[in-house]
């Protein structure tokens, strides 16, 4: 407790007591409060009890008086929640902008009671818009085709349930037996969960033109059926995306891995589903490990001493450690790895590294951090390169456009040697498209292409570059390749 004598009040211009000024946009982050003044609106900056500020362009041509009261009202959403007048008592200018700071002649601003009417109007607003129904809208067939997916979803709950349950706790091999029966039901609940995808998919091509009845069919998704996956961990991070994108280098993990995970037989269930589902992550990495292998083994035969490759949102890179692991490799080799997000780098980089060493000087792991956008620029980002052998790009164009996509290979292309590959991979638009598994269930949006479409990518190209395609086994996934001549 302080004495009095330790109360030393303010100094300087704090000799002057001011109320205590808010940020409107840290006291009220839902509704941003809106000032009315004579004809024009501006969203409030700063608040206290005896007046207010807004930033205006210093383009406005509308002046105030300094020594007029002016007529004002406070407005939160619709809601008129102040009226009183004021007098502007400063502008700052500020490049663009100037602030203006009006104190207020008439009535005061009681922060507190403006704070629960925000919260109560906030709290209004979300329950208007949470309990909205849109599902009117949602086409009858598709509904019956969520119903049919919980039902076997729940089914499979309550079996597993049931198994766990009646399984005695000192049985002999009980986790053994528990896992041997989830992958049971997987094989059983697959070729069910197949056919509900294609009708599923047969409904969306219907009604992809039209968006209000998409977004409608989406949101009655995400509120009935995803809840049922999301305690699987696949489905669950695919979801949410912790790390602010979809398709993080763990969730290509999991497909790697193929690791029981979860608290409980169905937990398990749904994360094992997810990674079957994802089955085409690893196929599209091993065959680019295969190829990574036959090109590497055409430059020995070649007379080559080194080959350079690189990947392009690399991930994980599971292909790279798997290819380098226990080859005596013909000539050196040596990856650059290229991701925006650095942990995906590093765990890359850990998982290689180590086979690095034991070829002792046969291959060589680089890491490359850049942004989103320099893989945009990908002619500039490759500059601080040496031109490449190989560069391969499986993952990246799934969230480009046509027109981007095809700039993408363009300028890749340039960066190869003579003799040179370029493999990008796409998500193949087929009738057996992941399209509603991802995008409808886990809010993930990707293109989706076919042959037609891959090799247009690569329509401005020298007419001598040797153009191919490959859709992988599960017939998720296409594969352009591309060769530059000698």
């Amino acid at each position: 407790m302080k004495h009095y004598e330790e109360l030393t009040g303010g100094e300087g211009k704090r000799v002057f007591y001011r109320a205590e000024r808010f940020k409107a946009s840290t006291l009220m982050q839902d509704i941003s409060p809106v000032l009315s003044l004579e004809e024009d609106n501006f969203e409030i900056f700063d608040l206290s009890m005896s007046g207010l500020s807004f930033v205006r362009p210093t383009t406005a041509h509308q002046e105030f008086p300094a020594d007029k009261d002016i007529p004002l009202r406070l407005k939160l959403g619709p809601e008129e929640v102040f009226t009183g007048s004021g007098r502007v008592r400063r502008v700052e200018a500020h490049e663009s902008t100037e602030k203006v700071a009006i104190e207020l002649t008439r009535g005061y601003l009681d922060i507190q009671q403006l704070l629960e009417r925000h919260d109560d109007i906030a709290m209004a607003r979300q329950i208007r818009v949470g309990m909205n129904d849109s599902s009117e809208i949602v086409p009858t067939a598709y509904k019956a085709v969520i119903s049919d997916a919980v039902y076997l979803l729940r089914s499979v709950r309550d079996t597993l349930a049931s198994v766990e349950r009646e399984m005695p706790a000192k049985a002999p091999r009980r986790e053994e037996r528990i896992h041997e029966i989830i992958l049971e039901c997987e094989l059983e609940a697959l070729k069910r969960w197949r056919k509900i995808s294609h009708r599923a998919m047969e409904i969306m091509k219907q009604i992809r033109g039209n968006p209000s009845v998409m977004k409608a069919t989406k949101h009655y998704t995400e509120r009935t059926l995803t809840p049922e996956l999301t305690s699987g961990a696949s489905w669950k991070r695919s979801y949410e995306k912790p790390l602010g994108y979809p398709g993080d280098f763990e969730v290509m993990n999991y497909a790697y891995n193929l690791a029981m995970l979860g608290d409980t037989p169905y937990d398990k269930f749904c994360h094992r589903l997810g990674t079957s589902t994802g089955e085409f992550i690893t196929t599209r990495m091993t065959l680019v490990k295969q190829k990574i292998a036959e090109l590497v083994n055409l430059a020995a035969k070649d007379g080559k001493e080194s080959f350079n490759i690189s990947s392009l949102g690399c991930g994980p890179a599971q292909e790279v450690s798997n290819f380098l692991k226990g080859h005596a490799q013909p000539v050196s080799v040596n990856f650059t790895l290229i991701d925006q997000d650095d942990e995906a780098l590093s765990y890359a980089y850990k998982n290689a590294y180590p086979e690095v060493v034991n070829l002792e000087g046969r291959a060589t792991v680089n890491c490359l951090h850049a942004t989103f956008l320099e893989f945009l620029a990908a002619g500039n980002l490759f500059k601080k390169l040496d031109n490449q052998d190989m560069i391969y790009a499986v993952g990246l164009v799934d969230y480009l456009t046509d027109k981007r996509a095809a700039r993408l290979v363009k300028d890749l292309y340039q960066n190869l040697n003579p003799g040179g590959t370029l493999i990008i991979g796409s998500m193949y638009d087929s009738e057996h498209s992941l399209e509603w598994q991802v995008e409808m269930i886990t809010d993930w949006q990707l293109e989706y292409r076919d042959e037609e479409n891959m090799l247009a990518m690569a329509s401005s190209l020298p007419e001598d570059a040797k153009r191919d395609t490959i859709i992988d086994k599960t017939g998720h996934c296409i594969v352009l390749l591309v060769t530059k001549p000698e």
